[in-house]
């Protein structure tokens, strides 16, 4: 449910910020041009009377608009207070909802997306150090081709593919470290006094600015073939 009123609130202060910028654009090129609207306006039980437009009623209304939007920028849910797993939790489900609405599937900390001829896996890593004052977590990411994995991880010979395969499964592997510019391993990091609002903004933004532009660029399997020998040879990247 929050994850809608969240959509919503985005969608409605777009909306308003351009119908502010219309409204003053048409309050400045009245202005300029020294230009009067007249309309006809007529009432529930009266007679029809006309009413005269000056430059000052669209900049009224583009102030208006723009204050609206704002409120609707900042009207953000009270969180309840939350202890450390408590906030994991809401991070998690924060990562959960988000790949979702990329089309992702989950299993656990596990996540999934097929596009035909390969697919996309995201891991949730704990870090195995987490303990009750602190929670550590990074995001494993993965390209997956069937050949690759009938190849090099289709251990008991079955050949038969897997319909959710997991990113230690896949053929090129990265840390969310190694996608940013800075390629310095990254783990997120809850404690009690961790603002919940601003890690999630942090986890959004790697996944909208790194992750799902490093998919982007693995479209067929023959996209993914050149890497293969680089990752049986030198490990996980």
């Amino acid at each position: 449910m929050n994850r809608h009123i969240s959509k919503f609130q985005q969608q409605g202060f777009i909306i308003l910020m351009i119908c502010s910028a219309i409204m003053l654009g048409i309050g400045i090129y009245m202005f300029v041009a020294d230009f009067h609207s007249t309309s006809i306006v007529t009432g529930w039980r009266s007679n029809p009377s006309e009413q005269t437009i000056s430059w000052q009623t669209p900049v009224f209304g583009a102030i208006v608009m723009l204050i609206l939007g704002i409120l609707i920028k900042i009207d953000r849910h009270k969180l309840p207070k939350m202890d450390i797993q408590g906030k994991r939790t809401f991070v998690f489900e924060k990562i959960t909802d988000y790949l979702k609405d990329n089309d992702f599937k989950k299993r656990g900390n596990h996540f999934f997306k097929s596009n035909g001829s390969i697919g996309y896996c995201v891991n949730i890593q704990n870090d195995k150090w987490n303990d009750a004052n602190q929670i550590r977590f990074t995001l494993n990411v993965g390209i997956f081709t069937g050949a690759f994995w009938l190849e090099c991880e289709d251990f008991k010979n079955t050949g038969i593919i897997p319909t959710f395969p997991k990113e230690y499964e896949c053929a090129i592997r990265y840390r969310i470290g190694g996608l940013l510019p800075v390629k310095e391993d990254k783990w997120y990091c809850i404690t009690s006094g961790t603002d919940v609002m601003k890690l999630w903004s942090e986890i959004e933004r790697d996944l909208t600015e790194y992750i799902l532009p490093f998919f982007a660029r693995y479209d067929t399997a023959s996209d993914v073939i050149p890497n293969q020998f680089i990752y049986r040879k030198g490990g996980k990247q």
